[in-house]
């Protein structure tokens, strides 16, 4: 048995619910409309990228100057 399997053997239920959702909101993002999204310029000129996340359903804003998730706030204000 692997290491990682008896960790979570070992792991109560409520344990295995929050590994899980922490391992969902950690995935990847991909740039939304399937993919064919592409980086524009907002009005504050940042360059910027509507990403979806799968795992999660979430859409984000990535800035793609600081190749970061930008906070609902922060994009509202850059928009």
């Amino acid at each position: 048995m692997s290491t990682v399997m008896i960790a979570v053997a070992e792991m109560s239920i409520s344990e295995q619910i929050e590994a899980i959702q922490y391992a969902r909101s950690n995935s990847d993002w991909f740039p939304a409309n399937g993919g064919t999204e592409k980086p524009f310029r907002s009005r504050s000129g940042i360059r910027m990228l509507y990403c979806w996340q799968p795992s999660t359903g979430r859409h984000a804003y990535l800035n793609c100057n600081t190749d970061m998730l930008m906070t609902d706030e922060e994009s509202n204000l850059a928009l």
